[in-house]
């Protein structure tokens, strides 16, 4: 094994890692959405990852990613808002003006 092949080695290790920590990441957003919707009244549609990057918060490093929210207040109209995590942790949730039913 030579010096080569160690370093292939570490960046496959490393590439399955980073893919490991998104897939995680995207399984707690959507348990945050459909939490979050629930607890709203609305209806959950999809979740989609819009954008990630490597973020220090406090002292704390990890993955910080904004997520898109599909749902809906009527069963009707599509809305889209955001959905930001740091690591598993939900830092906040951002939706547009939509209509209440009954108003």
């Amino acid at each position: 094994m030579n010096l080569l092949d160690v370093i292939v080695f570490l960046v496959l290790l490393l590439a399955v890692w980073v893919f490991w920590q998104h897939r995680q990441q995207s399984e707690s957003a959507q348990k945050h959405a459909i939490y979050y919707c629930k607890q709203q009244g609305l209806q959950f549609l999809d979740i989609r990852r819009d954008k990630t990057h490597w973020s220090f918060k406090g002292s704390q490093p990890g993955w910080r990613s904004t997520f898109k929210l599909g749902f809906s207040s009527d069963g009707e109209t599509r809305y889209e808002g955001d959905l930001t995590l740091h690591n598993q942790r939900l830092i906040g949730v951002e939706l547009p003006p939509f209509r209440v039913p009954g108003q």
